[in-house]
């Protein structure tokens, strides 16, 4: 993955670090600010100089996959007395420049596309280049945006129409005010300074940094994994919890360790508490007896929708089972055979003194729902407690273990509110208490336990 240069706060989403390192990444885009984000539907991310998205859902032309966002736009209508770029003009005043009384009349005879005109290009402000009022590029920026080194998918689909006459600003560099060309188009704000180097004279502005100056946090935080936090150490199965997707599609969880070994679990979409997209689950290999896993080593979590589309990404530590650091202990699920019974299962966590709370927080997890002899739970699964008739506006979307306090050999576990979900009936009471009482069994010193919800010892009832 391409790393940004120092002073950077994120690195280069995955589905653009080819795209980056192959199109001179630090001139058109500069340094990621944000991590992965979703604009509109699209994998996206925020640069210094824009916004790049994937669009190759949709894709009609293989160098038109990545689209940059329309942001000179977006800030005319969100950051009004926002200066752009860091110069004397404000996207006031662009709005005011792209106004039609302000678009000069085409060249006589003329009939649409582009045409040459006196030091610059005529351009019709028309999406399909028809005849009508537009702007003069000057040569300088014409002669850039058409590089197709830089713009593979051509100056229309890259950089976009342009919005404005090119005029003087002035803007402080290295402590020096000093006047500048620019021009405001579409999908970037180009600006010219014979100041500057040669190669650099001319430049993609900044607006890609005025759009993250103002955004809420939740605009550039969706997309994300809540669980694990980047660069945990795990173990498998790996708990994932994350806000993406569109409800009841099917994605696929894809764990990747540094030496190339890969395991994809596949995962529906749920309704979240919010009505969109939550991934809640566990990803493990699935087959009896396990395959080893890798020794321990960096790993890469990733979340791909049906078209192969990155929708979240987290760095990992995967721990492997044979570490001193792991330790397995049994979970009991419930497992149908001749009769219904409650049944263990070896499974690895990391090691901690606090060893009989983790194995709750795992049972609490589920097993796997790929597993050869069909293990379930008869705890409320997210499903259960998202579609419960009873759930509160302040419910999650699974339950958690509140404590566990054990005195003179009594267990006393407490769950969350969202334990009400299973629905009442003595079958399921009696296997929900066999599942947490023989997980907890196994441990020394515990003799007896105790279920609570939210304190209350009677809320399990039949």
């Amino acid at each position: 993955m391409s790393t940004a240069p120092a002073g950077a706060t994120s690195t280069v989403a995955p589905p653009f670090t080819n795209y980056y390192d192959t199109h001179q990444g630090i001139r058109l885009l500069g340094n990621p600010l944000t991590n992965l984000v979703t604009v509109n539907g699209y994998p996206a991310q925020y640069f210094e100089k824009g916004r790049i998205e994937n669009h190759q859902t949709d894709l009609t032309s293989p160098d038109w996959k990545f689209m940059y966002g329309r942001l000179t736009a977006e800030l005319i209508e969100r950051n009004a007395q926002g200066s752009v770029n860091n110069t004397s003009m404000t996207y006031a005043d662009l709005k005011v420049a792209m106004q039609p009384q302000n678009r000069q009349n085409p060249p006589q005879n003329y009939t649409g596309g582009v045409v040459a005109q006196g030091e610059g290009v005529f351009v019709p402000f028309d999406s399909y280049l028809r005849a009508a009022p537009g702007y003069l590029v000057p040569r300088y920026f014409w002669n850039y945006i058409n590089r197709q080194d830089l713009f593979p998918g051509g100056w229309l689909h890259d950089v976009g129409l342009p919005m404005t006459q090119a005029y003087p600003v002035r803007t402080t560099k290295n402590g020096v005010e000093r006047t500048i060309v620019t021009q405001a188009f579409e999908r970037s704000v180009l600006t010219y300074d014979l100041l500057n180097p040669l190669e650099w004279q001319i430049e993609r502005g900044n607006i890609g940094s005025d759009m993250v100056k103002i955004l809420n946090l939740s605009e550039i935080s969706t997309g994300s994994i809540e669980i694990p936090a980047a660069n945990a150490l795990v173990t498998v199965p790996v708990h994932i919890l994350a806000r993406v997707g569109e409800p009841g599609e099917q994605v696929t969880a894809r764990l990747t360790w540094q030496d190339g070994t890969r395991l994809n679990f596949p995962i529906t979409v749920l309704r979240g508490e919010d009505g969109k997209g939550l991934v809640i689950g566990n990803m493990g290999w699935g087959a009896h007896p396990q395959p080893p896993t890798p020794p321990t080593q960096p790993a890469s979590l990733e979340i791909y929708n049906h078209n192969n589309v990155l929708l979240a990404q987290q760095p990992v530590v995967v721990l492997n089972q044979n570490e001193p650091s792991a330790q397995s202990i049994n979970l009991y699920w419930v497992v149908q055979r001749d009769a219904v019974t409650v049944t263990p299962l070896a499974t690895t966590i990391l090691r901690t003194e606090a060893v009989a709370t983790a194995a709750l927080n795992e049972l609490l997890w589920g097993p796997l729902t790929t597993t050869n002899f069909g293990y379930y739970t008869a705890l409320p699964t997210p499903q259960e407690v998202l579609a419960y008739p009873g759930r509160q506006s302040d419910w999650g979307p699974r339950v958690t273990l509140n404590s566990l306090e054990i005195v003179n050999g009594v267990a006393t576990a407490d769950f969350s509110k969202e334990m009400k979900a299973y629905g009442g009936g003595s079958t399921r009471v009696y296997l929900i208490t066999r599942q947490i009482t023989l997980t907890l069994q196994q441990f020394p010193g515990i003799k007896q336990v105790q279920i609570s919800i939210e304190g209350d010892l009677n809320a399990l009832q039949p």
